[in-house]
């Protein structure tokens, strides 16, 4: 399994614009084989401020999303709403119990 969290943050101009079109990646990004969890949150105090966090089956399935026609979009509409480049992090849970 691998785990993202995203970060963007939008134009104070363009936030409700930005939310929008994050919340339209959710319903076919739900419905793709592989992805077990993908949340949008939105900061309390900035919110200009967005995360996505994610879980995939594996790195290929991830893989595979980033290529969709939803996320090709959202790239280009990252130009126009975005105040900086959208940071991704992968991520591999630490689990205790692996270490004893």
């Amino acid at each position: 399994m691998i785990y993202v969290i995203a970060k963007s943050v939008a134009k104070t101009s363009k936030i409700d614009e930005t939310k929008k079109a994050m919340t339209a990646l959710l319903e076919p990004t739900h419905n793709e084989n592989g992805c077990i969890q993908y949340d949008l949150h939105q900061d309390q105090d900035k919110p200009e401020i967005f995360f996505f966090y994610e879980r995939w089956e594996s790195r290929e399935i991830l893989d595979k999303h980033l290529k969709s026609d939803h996320l090709k979009i959202w790239s280009d509409e990252q130009k126009e709403l975005l105040a900086e480049p959208m940071e991704v992090i992968f991520l591999d849970k630490v689990d205790s119990r692996m270490q004893k």
